[in-house]
């Protein structure tokens, strides 16, 4: 159990924060984690820093004592909502008054989110009034299974997250070209861990490259992310509603791993306990995305190493930030990652997409659909309208 200080996207927006491709010289512990082996069966669940694996009810008993259970994702892994929805479940059936944080909403969607947890809106009122397409853009049907649990239980739902329109500010020019009225939103934000800037350093150098100065807007947006969302969970726990409640907090594991991110922000304002569980999805080379050195805690309390999507499920990363026109119908690209398949390809912000392997494409969601499933490395063809002008461009997916 944490309780004491000490304990403690892979681009902003659109992408999970993972540990990244940099080869490292790997810890003592993750030389006890299982990478050779096949796919794991439904419980791999391994107690952090050994190898000692246990079976889900015992870790379970583990969470009992906590008032926060930080569970770190995958966004686009099925099992991993699945194993999510359990614990839900386990932690209702013990008798645990349970919220669920969630960094897939930002904290002027509450309102929305209590009505939905109280029944007062259908599934489609709900969706159209988050936006869920263009706040998350991730498929619903991952999360629908969470959402479906919160309004069956009336739990309550944590918006978690800051206005991401803030966060692509500071990743863009940094806080200090912020305006007043942006200032003034800002939670109070530590920037002095040197472990998280080494970490969040080997990932940025392995996936982009560029300037000190682009670092340094990288690095305040992802304090700013992280302690926007701790100061969240905070709030709620210190405010009479939050007593006496369970807070289960979903996020992506890149917040969550050696408490770098939610945790350690969260405790240092809140001194309450907590437990953490990664889940990581299986490969060959896993010893690789959980290693860190400089780190002087492991990756987390509990790791649960999950079995990969199927393959018809598994949905290629082209590297776009996409936005929709409430004004009018369609889809435009509203930021290109740099050295992913989109910006290889030659897509540009500002293009819109027409077409996508001869789907027509009218929402977000529409991309989704038509990219899932496709085999990775293979060009997949996007019509786009360019400055009054059609083009076609092939994109090569990666995985």
């Amino acid at each position: 159990m944490k309780n004491h200080f000490s304990r403690i996207f892979l681009v902003l927006v659109g992408f999970l924060l993972l540990t990244g491709c940099v080869k490292r010289v790997p810890p003592p512990w993750v030389l006890n984690i299982p990478t050779s082996s096949p796919p794991p069966g439904a419980e791999e669940i391994m107690k952090l820093p050994w190898r000692e694996k246990l079976p889900f009810h015992q870790l379970s008993d583990h969470f009992q004592p906590a008032q926060v259970v930080f569970v770190g994702e995958s966004h686009d892994q099925i099992e991993h909502h699945q194993i999510q929805v359990r614990i839900l479940k386990d932690l209702v059936a013990r008798g645990k008054e349970v919220a669920i944080g969630m960094e897939m909403f930002e904290r002027s969607q509450q309102p929305i989110l209590d009505k939905w947890s109280y029944g007062l809106l259908t599934e489609e009122e709900f969706l159209k009034e988050v936006q869920w397409e263009k706040t998350w853009s991730m498929d619903y049907q991952l999360y629908k299974p969470i959402l479906d649990e919160a309004r069956n239980h009336h739990l309550k739902v944590i918006a978690l997250n800051v206005q991401r329109d803030l966060v692509r500010k500071v990743a863009q020019n940094g806080i200090e070209k912020l305006s007043p009225e942006d200032r003034a939103k800002l939670p109070e934000i530590n920037q002095t861990d040197k472990e998280h800037l080494a970490y969040i350093k080997s990932i940025y150098k392995g996936h982009h490259g560029g300037s000190a100065e682009h670092f340094r807007y990288f690095y305040q947006a992802q304090c700013l992310w992280d302690d926007g969302m701790a100061e969240t969970l905070s709030q709620f726990l210190k405010s009479p509603e939050g007593a006496g409640k369970t807070v289960v907090v979903f996020a992506g594991s890149g917040h969550i791993v050696f408490d770098f991110g939610i945790p350690k922000r969260f405790y240092r304002r809140t001194p309450l306990p907590y437990q953490t569980v990664v889940l990581k999805t299986w490969k060959k080379s896993l010893d690789e995305d959980l290693s860190f050195s400089g780190a002087s805690e492991p990756l987390a309390d509990f790791l649960w190493i999950t079995r990969p999507n199927p393959p018809e499920k598994k949905r290629p990363r082209i590297g776009i930030v996409l936005k929709e026109n409430e004004a009018t119908t369609g889809v435009w690209i509203e930021r290109v990652i740099p050295q992913s398949p989109a910006e290889e390809a030659g897509l540009l912000p500002e293009d819109q997409i027409l077409l996508v392997d001869g789907k027509e494409i009218k929402k977000i969601k529409d991309i989704h659909d038509a990219v899932v499933g496709k085999d990775l490395g293979k060009g997949i063809p996007f019509l786009i309208l360019r400055e009054g002008e059609k083009k076609e461009i092939k994109v090569r997916s990666s995985n």
